[in-house]
């Protein structure tokens, strides 16, 4: 197993979120619902070059049909897939359903980054010192939304999208300078 590859996992919902998060997950994309959004799919497609994909999804229509279409547009991605049975609750199918221990479990051989490598991020007084956020902001900013096809337009998104990139400061104004 190799320690020192970085992830980013694909769900479908904030509750599937809060849930990754709770188990130390830091990088984690929405897929917007019971689709998956175009702006997202053209991140992952920037992403897949700095992270290794880990797609979380439902173990329903929706979720497989996702699994393809990410699969098929990014052409990448580990697809880990929850045992139905556990992932109902109250007559609801979903990762959202599913007790905290079972996900921890399908997810334990790629956390160890998550819970135990520190990887230098970019903070909020970076995006300050980048011109990125402020009443000025706005056009430094979205030259990065375009550029990495961030799907975001909040100061804060912004940040966590381009530390999902591993974008150091020095990289992010190379790319100012030279727009």
């Amino acid at each position: 197993m190799d320690y020192n590859k970085k992830y980013i996992y694909v769900v479908e919902g904030n509750t599937d979120e809060d849930k990754l998060k709770k188990l130390g997950i830091t990088y984690i994309v929405k897929t917007g619902g019971k689709f998956i959004r175009s702006d997202i799919l053209s991140f992952l497609t920037i992403l897949k070059d700095r992270r290794e994909i880990v797609l979380l999804l439902d173990p329903d229509g929706p979720g497989r049909e996702i699994t393809k279409i990410v699969q098929s547009r990014v052409n990448d991605g580990i697809v880990v897939k929850a045992d139905k049975k556990k992932a109902i609750y109250h007559n609801k199918v979903g990762i959202a359903e599913m007790k905290l221990e079972d996900i921890a479990s399908l997810l334990a051989e790629y956390i160890y980054h998550d819970k135990n490598i520190n990887e230098e991020v970019l903070t909020t007084n970076d995006l300050i010192d980048l011109n990125l956020i402020g009443p000025t902001g706005s056009e430094n900013k979205k030259i990065l939304i375009d550029k990495y096809h961030l799907p975001c337009t909040s100061g804060k998104k912004v940040l966590d999208y381009l530390n999902m990139l591993s974008l150091s400061k020095e990289e992010i104004r190379k790319e100012l300078e030279n727009d």
